[in-house]
């Protein structure tokens, strides 16, 4: 995690002195000039910010920077004799309540948290994304299932993964919590979690939901020389929709590491914040080629395939879900990623 911590006094900066030599190697201590300027700087490129100081000042630094719990990042503030730590903003999804008890167990102090599954004892739906490493499809609807946690509410999860499902039942069960494969118009529930990267799943019927996006998949990548962005876009896009897979269950990409320096492939990986597996032509000649031997992508890059290898090689997996698709000068296919670990 990368944190910015901000102190406005002496006192201040010796406890953020000790506490960045204890909390974290990827951590600066700033006194600024120009406070708001350097927060405002920091608010965009830091996972956390930690305030030595009054929340008030805090509050009124940081109102005009909020954007949304899916984009904030964690906040923590605290006061200059090391007494209280209080997670202010971006508690859960943020990940700033466990940086407040880490900050307070760092120096000694009492972490202060106030959300109300926490207060309660109660887990969270953004604890247990994060715990399953599942994305959340529409944050504002995240409200409504915590509050109907809060309130000892019937919630359903619904989740195909059936190792997945026992493994969120065993992390945070709750009597209150009711666990389906599949879901039919009898089962009743007050919210439904919908875990699944299917981009539009058969739950008109269900009602409240949410759904969480499994980070379960990888997209191989192969094109011709010189491609731009937009048609790499344009083949990723038609080739998700097409198999009612959603993009938000995207882990990463793969392809042949003769395209690390292809500027289209590139700026597309940064367009949608994804990183992109290289492998060598020796290692992607060991995988299996689901679609057949290519005599052309031989001669272009000296191996049979790259797309359908490269998915299945950085996924590790076995089958491929979606087999090689040719749009224009793009090659596509999609690995899932197997759950092994429950």
């Amino acid at each position: 995690m990368k944190l910015a911590i901000f102190a406005l006094t002496e006192n201040g900066m010796k406890l953020g002195g000790k506490l960045v030599s204890k909390i974290s190697d990827n951590s600066i201590l700033a006194n600024p000039k120009d406070f708001k300027k350097a927060v405002k700087h920091a608010f965009k490129k830091f996972d956390g910010l930690i305030f030595i100081m009054a929340a008030g000042i805090v509050v009124r630094t940081i109102a005009p920077l909020l954007k949304g719990k899916e984009k904030d990042p964690a906040v923590v503030v605290m006061d200059e004799k090391g007494r209280f730590v209080i997670s202010l903003l971006s508690g859960h999804l943020g990940g700033a309540n466990e940086l407040a008890k880490r900050v307070a167990k760092a120096i000694g102090a009492r972490p202060v948290i106030t959300t109300a599954t926490d207060v309660n004892n109660l887990p969270c739906i953004e604890d247990i994304a994060k715990k399953f490493n599942l994305a959340v499809e529409d944050v504002k609807k995240i409200k409504s299932v915590n509050s109907a946690i809060v309130n000892g509410r019937k919630v359903i999860f619904v989740d195909e993964n059936i190792k997945r499902l026992n493994a969120i039942k065993k992390f945070r069960g709750q009597q209150s919590f009711k666990f389906y494969k599949s879901i039919s118009k009898q089962s009743k529930a007050d919210v439904y979690v919908i875990i699944t990267n299917h981009l539009s799943p058969h739950i008109s019927h269900l009602t409240p939901y949410i759904l969480l996006r499994p980070k379960d998949l990888v997209v191989g990548i192969g094109c011709d020389r010189g491609v731009k962005l937009k048609e790499i876009e344009t083949a990723y896009l038609k080739a998700l929709k097409k198999f009612n897979l959603s993009p938000l269950s995207v882990k990463n990409l793969a392809s042949i590491d003769v395209k690390k320096d292809e500027k289209g492939l590139l700026k597309f990986a940064k367009k949608y914040n994804l990183e992109i597996e290289f492998y060598s032509k020796s290692q992607l000649a060991k995988m299996p080629l689901p679609s057949g031997f290519s005599k052309f992508v031989m001669g272009k890059v000296g191996v049979g395939g790259v797309c359908e290898p490269a998915a299945l090689k950085s996924a590790g997996a076995k089958k491929i879900l979606v087999k090689k698709q040719k749009i224009g000068r793009v090659t596509i296919a999609v690995a899932q990623i197997p759950i092994t670990k429950t």
